[in-house]
């Protein structure tokens, strides 16, 4: 995800913003994974961000673009959705994620050293139900059951907002 050029530094804080993944299905189960890159997130751990380049640093560093990226707006994380995917590659989901640890703020986002899933926007309750397995709540139209704790029909107030749920939501 391109966020642009780097403004400043804001370390030492948390940061919601928004970022899209592919959902694969691995021999561990479906996994969130990176669109760019070939970076499985594990649950229950965050990810911890290197930098690729020939004269690596610790990630990010503001002359670079390495670090986990992320959107300010869910409008601009939106265009990560479609891309081409692989062959193991189930859908693209949305969500929010919380970056931690070296921030680095961006004309459009962040770039972070630490990143882990926050809120989960699935297309359905069966994929809901399949990301679970990150322990935190997951958002899907047609999630209304109770049948597993994380699943809810309830948006958060930024959502609400989005232009990917005008359509979902009204029933």
């Amino acid at each position: 995800m391109e966020t642009g050029k780097a403004v400043r530094e804001v370390s030492g804080i948390r940061v919601r913003a928004w970022r899209v993944w592919t959902v694969r299905e691995t021999r561990a189960g479906v996994r969130l994974c990176s669109v760019l890159h070939d970076t499985v997130w594990t649950p229950s751990a965050a990810a911890v961000a290197t930098c690729a380049e020939e004269h690596s640093h610790e990630a990010p560093e503001r002359s670079c673009t390495c670090g986990f990226h992320a959107a300010h707006d869910p409008v601009d994380a939106l265009t990560y959705l479609r891309g081409r995917d692989e062959a193991r590659t189930l859908c693209r989901v949305l969500g929010e994620v919380t970056l931690s640890g070296r921030v680095v703020e961006t004309q459009t986002g962040w770039r972070a050293a630490r990143a882990y899933p926050a809120r989960l926007y699935a297309s359905d309750a069966a994929l809901a139900e399949l990301l679970e397995v990150y322990g935190v709540p997951v958002s899907s139209p047609g999630c209304e059951s109770h049948s597993f704790p994380t699943c809810t029909a309830m948006q958060s107030p930024s959502v609400r907002r989005s232009p990917i749920w005008s359509n979902a939501t009204s029933t």
